[in-house]
C-alpha cells in the first residue's frame, strides 16, 4: 500500500518536466523518496536529476528501492536499463559538473542491491547485461576516477582463463567478500592453487568454484601436496562461511579441505562430488555440522550409503538449519518415514528441495502432511511422481525423458499437495516443480554465449578431425 506521501512523489516525478526545474527547492530528505517513486514509474531524466544533485551522504540502491514505510513494495529485482543508466550518468554528471568540491556530500555509492529476475515488468524488458571490456575500461580507470570502484562481489562466468586472472588482479581482493567462478570458466586445481598463491582474500566470505575444480579420481602424490596447500589457504581466509564446489570428485578427501578452516561453515554445497561414507562421517563429527544453514548434498544415495551418519549431521545442524536440497539422492517411498524423523528437529528449515528422487503421490501427501508442521517453511521443491512416468522409467531420469509424464495426473496430485497445504492453514509455502532448476539470472545471461562457445568448440573439433584424416590419407 502507498501512503499519502509517496502518492504525493509519484503526482510530483510524473511531471518530468516540472519535476526537473523544481528539483533545486525540494528538502533533501525527500530525495529518496522520489527517487523511489520515479524508479517505479521510470522517469529516467527525473532519475538522472535526482542522482546528479545527490544532497545525502550514501546512495544505497537496495535501501531506496528495498521496502520502505510509504511504499512496501520491494523495488530491487527491477533492473530497468533505462533506470540504471540513468541513475550511472547521474552519478558521472555529479562528479563532473557542480563548481565546488565543497558543495558534494556523496561519499558511498553501493548498487549491490540489485537483483536480476526472469521476468522484468519495466518497458524495456531488458535483464542485466555484463561486458568483460567495459569492466575492465572502467577497473583501470579506477585510480584517475573521483568515485572509486570498489568490489565486494565478483562474478566469473564464460571467461577463458587468460581473461579471468587478468581482471581478478584488476580488483582489489582485499575488499572481496564474495568470490564466483561458474559457467565454463575451466579452472582446475592447479590454477586455483596458483589464484591463491598469487592474490590474498582477507575479507572473502563466500566462495563457488566451477564444476570439476577438483578430481580425484586422477590425483598423483603431488596433487595430494597441491590438495593439501589449497585447504590451508582457505584457512587463512578466516571470515569465510559459505562454500559451493558442485560436481568435483572428491571422494575421501573432504577432510583434508575442510578441517583446516578457522571459521565454521554456514554454507555448503557438495552436489554431486562423489562423497563416500568417510566424507560424510566428517562432516557429521566437525565443527562445521552445528553451524550449517544451507546444505547442498544432491547427487548423492544417501538411503542406501550412509543414511546413519547423514541422520547425525542433519541432526547436529537441525538448530540452525534454513535450507536443505536433497535432489536426485534415490530417496523412495521406503526411506519416507526415515526422512521425516530426520527433519522434524529442523524447525527453522525454510526451504526444502528434493526434486528428481523417484517418489510415488501417496508418499508424496504423506511427506507434505508433516512439511505442514515445519512453521518456518516457505519453500519446497518436489518431483513428479514416479507414478506419472511411464512404468520401467529408470532414475535419475535423462533430459530426452523427464517431461514425458502424465500431465493430467500430475496437476490433480499437485492439487491434493496444495489441498493439504490449504487444509492445515500454510497457504505460506510455495510447492512447485521445476523441472530444469530455478532461474539464474546469470545463467540466463550466458544461455546465448555459451551457445556460441559450444558451437565454435564443435567447429574446431570437426576441422581438428578433417586435419587428422587428410594426414591420414
Amino acid at each position: 500500500m502507498k501512503s499519502l506521501r509517496f502518492i504525493s512523489a509519484e503526482a510530483f516525478v510524473s511531471n518530468a518536466e516540472f519535476a526537473r526545474k523544481s528539483l533545486g527547492s525540494v528538502a533533501h530528505n525527500l530525495f529518496p523518496l522520489l527517487f523511489k517513486a520515479s524508479y517505479l514509474l521510470e522517469q529516467g531524466e527525473v532519475i538522472h536529476d535526482l542522482v546528479e544533485n545527490w544532497p545525502l551522504v550514501d546512495f544505497n540502491m537496495g535501501k531506496l528501492l528495498g521496502t520502505t514505510v510509504d511504499y512496501q513494495e520491494d523495488l530491487s529485482h527491477r533492473t530497468c536499463s533505462v533506470c540504471l543508466e540513468s541513475c550511472l550518468t547521474g552519478l558521472r554528471d555529479y562528479v563532473l559538473n557542480h563548481p565546488s568540491p565543497y558543495v558534494k556530500r556523496l561519499k558511498v555509492v553501493d548498487l549491490t542491491g540489485i537483483k536480476d529476475v526472469e521476468v522484468q515488468f519495466c518497458e524495456c524488458k531488458k535483464t542485466m547485461e555484463r561486458n568483460y571490456e567495459l569492466v575492465v575500461q572502467a577497473l583501470l580507470k579506477k585510480c584517475y576516477c573521483p568515485l572509486k570502484i570498489c568490489c565486494v562481489s565478483f562474478r566469473s562466468d564464460n571467461l577463458d582463463l587468460q581473461k579471468f586472472f587478468y581482471i581478478i588482479k584488476l580488483t582489489d581482493a582485499s575488499l572481496l567478500r564474495k568470490l564466483e567462478i561458474v559457467h565454463n570458466v575451466r579452472l582446475e586445481m592447479e590454477h586455483l592453487e596458483i589464484l591463491f598463491n598469487s592474490i590474498h582474500f582477507p575479507l572473502l566470505m563466500s566462495l563457488t568454484l566451477p564444476a570439476r575444480t577438483f578430481n580425484v579420481r586422477r590425483f598423483t602424490a603431488t596433487d595430494e601436496r597441491m590438495l593439501m596447500n589449497i585447504g590451508e589457504k582457505m584457512g587463512e581466509m578466516t571470515q569465510l562461511t559459505e562454500l559451493s564446489m558442485p560436481f568435483s570428485i572428491l571422494t575421501g578427501r573432504i577432510r583434508k579441505l575442510l578441517s583446516p578452516l578457522k571459521t565454521p561453515l554456514k554454507m555448503l554445497d557438495v552436489s554431486n562430488c562423489s562423497l563416500n561414507h568417510a566424507d560424510m562421517a566428517y562432516l557429521a563429527n566437525s565443527f562445521h555440522a552445528n553451524h550449517l544453514e544451507a546444505l547442498d548434498l544432491s547427487g548423492h544415495n544417501i538411503p542406501d550409503l550412509y543414511p546413519s551418519v547423514f541422520f547425525k549431521l542433519l541432526s547436529h545442524s537441525s538448530s540452525v538449519l534454513r535450507s536443505l536440497t536433497l535432489e536426485d539422492c534415490n530417496i523412495q517411498d521406503t526411506h519416507v518415514n526415515m526422512l521425516i524423523l530426520g527433519l522434524s528437529p529442523c524447525q527453522k528449515l525454510q526451504e526444502f528441495k528434493f526434486l528428481g528422487n523417484p517418489l510415488s503421490s501417496q508418499a508424496l501427501k504423506h511427506l507434505f502432511t508433516f512439511l505442514c508442521e515445519l512453521p518456518m517453511l516457505k519453500n519446497v521443491e518436489f518431483p513428479v511422481p514416479r507414478d506419472c512416468y511411464p512404468v520401467g522409467i529408470t532414475y535419475p531420469i535423462d533430459d530426452a525423458n523427464l517431461c514425458r509424464f502424465d500431465q493430467q495426473k500430475y496437476e490433480r496430485v499437485t492439487a491434493d499437495l496444495n489441498l493439504i497445504l490449504l487444509q492445515a492453514n500454510r497457504e505460506d509455502v510455495k510447492a512447485s516443480t521445476p523441472l530444469f532448476g530455478s532461474y539464474d539470472a546469470a545463467v540466463q545471461e550466458t544461455n546465448n554465449e555459451l551457445g556460441a562457445y559450444l558451437i565454435k568448440s564443435f567447429k574446431e573439433t570437426l576441422e581438428k578431425f578433417t586435419t587428422s584424416l587428410n594426414k591420414m590419407s
